[in-house]
């Protein structure tokens, strides 16, 4: 029994090792991809943080580009008419 048993290890030797080199290879995929997925999530928040400053900047913006339309017709009416 014994020496029959070392024989198929033996011979099946290659598919062992083959097997369990797979298994290793599939445990070290499987972090590999949850660290992925962790670095997506974090720059996805990243992203959406950087739209929201981006929103909030073009908001105040353009509030101040009202502010100097409404001050330059101000200026245009106390000047009066233009002259040619």
């Amino acid at each position: 029994m014994g020496e029959n048993f070392m024989d198929t290890i033996r011979e099946w030797w290659g598919a062992i090792m083959a097997a369990t080199g797979l298994g290793v290879w599939l445990v070290r995929l499987e972090g590999s991809s949850k660290t992925a997925l962790r670095e997506v999530a974090r720059l996805e928040k990243q992203l959406d943080a950087d739209r929201q400053a981006i929103s909030e900047t073009r908001k105040e913006q353009n509030e101040m580009l009202r502010e100097m339309r409404a001050d330059i017709k101000r200026l245009l009416e106390r000047s009066g008419p233009a002259r040619d």
